[in-house]
């Protein structure tokens, strides 16, 4: 389930080079959106419409989506359009703590595994064991 109808057309995304979890992904009605698997698997971080003087979405074709190098407050990100522009963004709340590959492994992970609603996985939750 997501918040906004996703009719249309994604036309790229890029995992983020610094969260295992998260990509960034582009639409054919300009939108950009930040997801973090690990945050929330069903709802992006971050919807974002571009908008005009008038304050109206602008619905120009986004193409492709970057990350930029990490920045010392923020994390950049970068989108083209289907009339040639790029766009430059500052992601303020998203910044990427340093964590070791395992931690990045353990996160992903983490973030893709499935929930197990069996019987014996929930009297071990509430005996507060690991469930694996």
């Amino acid at each position: 389930m997501s918040n906004y109808p996703l009719k249309s057309q994604v036309n790229d995304i890029e995992w983020s080079p610094y969260t295992s979890s998260r990509f960034a992904s582009v639409t054919n009605d300009g939108r950009i959106e930040i997801w973090d698997l690990y945050e929330d698997p069903l709802n992006p971080l971050i919807t974002h419409f571009d908008e005009g003087p008038d304050k109206e979405p602008i619905k120009t074709p986004k193409t492709i989506v970057r990350f930029g190098p990490p920045g010392p407050s923020s994390q950049i990100i970068l989108s083209g359009n289907l009339e040639g522009e790029v766009d430059v963004y500052r992601s303020k709340g998203l910044e990427h703590v340093e964590v070791t590959d395992q931690d990045q492994q353990k996160r992903l992970l983490s973030a893709l595994s499935k929930d197990d609603f069996t019987s014996d996985a929930k009297d071990k939750k509430a005996d507060g064991e690991d469930v694996e």
